[in-house]
This record gives C-alpha cells, structure tokens and sequence, in this order.
C-alpha cells in the first residue's frame, strides 16, 4: 500500500487546484506569521478543494484561540503543531471531527525514544529535520536511521518529511517505512511557489511503491 502523501507549504489559489487535480492526501497550509510560506486563514477559507483531500493547518506554539479561529476560519481538517511541550494540553470538546498532529524537534527524535504522547491523544506523528529561525520546509533531509527506529517504537502513525524530493523519497520510504510523507521545499521554484512537474513526479514515486 503506497503511503500517505501531504503536500505541504501552498501559497496561492492556482497552486492549489493544480495539484489538487494530482491526488495527494492532504494539502498544508503555513499559519506561522514568520514563515515565508504564511498564508492567511482568511485567504485558505475562500479556496476550494476536492473532496478526499485534508486540509492541514501548520502552526508553532499556538494558542487556543488562535487554533479554533483558524480551523474554523480555514475550514481546516487537520492541526498540525510544532514546537509545543509534550504535555501540551487543550479541550478536544472544542475540536470535534479535527486530527491533531505533533512535529517532533531533533532533541525528542534522539531522546531514546523516551518521547511520550501521554497526556494528549495525537493522531499522527511527523519527523522533520530542524533549523531554529524556520518550520519545516528546511530542503535538510531528517535521519532516516533514527527515523525507522522511531518508526518501528511508536504506536502512532508517522508521517516522514525533511529534505525529501522525487529523486529520494522511494529510497526514504524503503528504509523508514513511514505511514506517510511530507513536502514542501523539495518540489518548489521558490518558497511559496510550487513546480507542478516536481510535485507530480514525487506523487508518482509514492505511488508506484
């Protein structure tokens, strides 16, 4: 079964539709005001996309309210949260029907796996490489070794992103053997602006698995 594929980082309607029309799983969307890839929640409200793609809100640290305006406002089907302490907590009544994802920094990923989800019931998991001034779309690749063997000892679905493109996710997914993967940087021109040829060949690659 090929793996979950989220293509992260859209900035613009006509990016959007565009790949939407390739058939990833999800679509991400930057909610971090510091991040070249921000786009409003405002701005992701006003755009469509197909039924059978998640929408996925990206945030750092975000507060409560800051969450529900956004998931409500974008229409949001998945919270995706970095940076945020592993005892984090908010009340699920207010989420109904919302994933909640956690992004895991390099200190959890070779704490020995003593990283826990206890405390708040995570969806999924995602492992990115780390740069201190940006979320996710670093082009750094993630260790993959540390990466599969935190595969292989978490219960929770994980999700593989980091410096991945269409020429190395096979191979990333080989040896990881991750629920699924995320991009961004790996098939753009610039930030903020995908190459749709880029984008297709790495949606193939998945698929063909």
């Amino acid at each position: 079964m090929s793996p979950f594929v989220k293509i992260c980082g859209i900035c613009s309607r006509s990016d959007l539709e565009r790949i939407s029309a390739l058939g990833p799983d999800a679509l991400g969307f930057v909610q971090w005001k510091k991040s070249k890839r921000h786009v409003a929640p405002e701005t992701v409200g006003q755009w469509e996309t197909p039924p059978g793609i998640l929408r996925v809100g990206v945030f750092v640290d975000p507060s409560e309210a800051e969450l529900r305006h956004a998931a409500t406002t974008a229409r949001l089907d998945v919270l995706q949260l970095h940076r945020v302490s592993s005892d984090w907590k908010i009340d699920r009544a207010d989420f109904q029907g919302l994933e909640f994802w956690r992004a895991l920094s390099p200190e959890e990923l070779h704490s020995s796996f003593k990283f826990q989800v206890s405390g708040f019931n995570w969806n999924r998991l995602l492992l990115d490489s780390y740069d201190p001034k940006t979320i996710g779309g670093t082009g750094q690749v993630c260790d993959w070794n540390k990466a599969r063997e935190m595969v292989r000892s978490q219960k929770t679905p994980i999700l593989l992103a980091g410096g991945l493109t269409p020429e190395n996710v096979a191979g990333a997914i080989r040896q990881v053997q991750p629920w699924g993967v995320d991009v961004s940087s790996g098939v753009e021109m610039e930030p903020g602006a995908k190459d749709l040829a880029k984008v297709e060949a790495f949606i193939a690659a998945c698929r063909t698995l």
